[in-house]
């Protein structure tokens, strides 16, 4: 399980975990999983050389052990990981790594690749899903904001609101006059203010749901970012959203993009559910707020125990006899 280590603390026995919030749900998943006989492994991206680690903590034992080969894994999870958007190449390699190591990564490598940039969002939209209007800047934009649009620009390649700022004059574009083709915009949905709802998936099984508001003590903050000081509540998903969710999963498998672990998020307008992000690449999950905690980290253990346990089934040669050791 890749994970964002806290570097503040000395490199002694311990891997300290960065992100309290989301992140601590990570020792739910791996109780789970070691309940269920497996051995979990945090590591550190940065620890990558080549194509092997040169440190690894063993969970289970509570300490850091000489690192297995990435080919011993049954199983390697892609959770977290400081500062990759930045470093694009170097995450595609890693995945690249991991692919050809192990014979299961989650999420499924052409889904990481797929989900990397937000300009999925068109493909997406060309299959029939609600998405919020999304535009490529170009001078028609400029034309937009004169005629008295509101947009919201983000990066096509960003995470936790860094980057997302509104505009609505011409004169916003020109921070990012020179990297138009790096960001993406967005018509400004007021509702947004209303909670963007965040629903959060085992493949195709539904678990839990949040609604994250932007900070009530900001006038005009649309962004619903917890370090921006946006707000989370539980939230109950209607029938409609449900299938609305769903259908968005769907599409992607369509693409040839198997989806184990992810989140999707939307906003509502007049007509329904309008799509924000699919979020299949380190999702926060929530799952602590839910009160669900243990409960999801369970499942979790049991979804990515099935796949094991597949895949182990399906590369079994008939004189097999004894079982296989299992790490995750």
């Amino acid at each position: 399980m890749t994970m964002n280590e806290d570097t503040r603390f000395p490199r002694g026995d311990r891997f300290a975990v960065t992100y309290k919030v989301d992140e601590h749900d990570c020792l739910e998943y791996s109780a789970g999983l070691q309940a269920l006989g497996h051995d979990v492994y945090y590591m550190n991206w940065n620890d990558l050389d080549g194509p092997q680690l040169t440190r690894m903590y063993h969970a289970n034992a509570g300490r850091f052990v000489e690192p297995l080969p990435l080919e011993a894994m049954n199983l390697i999870w892609i959770y977290q990981m400081e500062g990759f958007y930045a470093e694009r190449a170097r995450f595609l390699h890693m995945v690249e790594i991991f692919e050809n190591a192990c014979p299961l990564v989650v999420n499924d490598p052409r889904t990481i690749r797929h989900n990397l940039g937000k300009t999925y969002l068109w493909e997406l939209e060309r299959h029939g899903v609600r998405v919020i209007p999304t535009y490529r800047i170009d001078e028609f934009i400029g034309q937009r904001l004169t005629a008295g649009a509101s947009l919201v620009l983000k990066p096509v390649y960003g995470d936790r609101g860094n980057g997302i700022f509104l505009a609505q004059t011409p004169s916003a574009l020109d921070p990012v006059a020179r990297s138009f083709d790096d960001y993406i915009a967005q018509d400004y949905v007021p509702s947004v203010r209303d909670g963007e709802k965040s629903l959060m998936y085992l493949g195709r099984d539904f678990h839990h749901a949040v609604i994250k508001r932007p900070s009530p003590d900001v006038a005009g903050e649309f962004r619903c970012n917890e370090s921006l000081g946006g707000t989370v509540d539980l939230y109950e998903p209607t029938d409609s959203e449900l299938r609305f969710a769903d259908n968005v999963l769907q599409v992607y498998a369509s693409l040839g993009c198997p989806v184990h672990f992810s989140r999707i998020d939307f906003i509502d307008d007049a007509e329904g559910p309008l799509l924000m992000e699919a979020e299949l690449l380190n999702p926060a999950a929530f799952a602590n707020y839910s009160g669900k905690g243990r409960a999801f980290g369970e499942k979790v253990a049991a979804y990515f125990d099935k796949l094991i346990q597949t895949q182990s089934a399906s590369q079994a040669q008939p004189q097999d006899s004894g079982p296989s050791a299992l790490r995750a």
